[in-house]
């Protein structure tokens, strides 16, 4: 592992991440089903910018995008807002300290409890898709990571949620 890529680790776990791993984005499952879940199973589908069918990047320009990334930083969250700050922030870190001119952060907007659409955008600056509304298949990429399940004092399992950097 690289020296940037030790430090965007640190940096994500130092901003509150539960966990942050490193993969080779091969290890990145795609699963079209994934975009179905987002058009049938989902109360957000046509009423956020960062949500299918508004993000105008149809998903074949985003395969041909994500095909120039060699690796990705996985973040595990408590909460989708901090992994939308962490991501994002991790993204500009790997920009401006690290070389990587086009880091991409995928995490779920959650900026605003209801979103503008169709006004435009209140938070373009740190409004980004979701992994899954191109298709990512989030329990099988994650899976093979470990990442630690946790409990709170009642032993109620706590909640995680996972967005992540593309890096070149």
């Amino acid at each position: 592992m690289t020296e940037a890529y030790r430090a965007l680790i640190d940096k994500s776990l130092s901003m509150g991440a539960l966990g942050a791993k490193i993969i080779d984005t091969k290890r990145i499952v795609f699963d079209p089903r994934a975009f179905l879940k987002c058009r049938f199973g989902c109360n957000r589908w046509g009423r956020y910018w960062t949500c299918p069918p508004h993000m105008d990047l149809p998903p074949e320009r985003f395969m041909e995008a994500f095909s120039r990334y060699q690796n990705a930083l996985i973040l595990r969250t408590k909460d989708p807002k901090s992994g939308q700050e962490i991501a994002v922030a991790v993204e500009k870190a790997a920009m401006l300290s690290f070389g990587c001119g086009f880091a991409f952060a995928m995490a779920l907007c959650v900026q605003c409890e209801t979103c503008a659409y169709p006004e435009p955008c209140l938070y373009p600056h740190v409004a980004r898709p979701a992994m899954d509304a191109y298709g990512i298949d989030i329990a099988k990429t994650i899976a093979p990571l470990h990442f630690k399940v946790e409990f709170d004092e009642k032993g109620a399992l706590l909640p995680s949620w996972y967005s992540m950097v593309l890096l070149e």
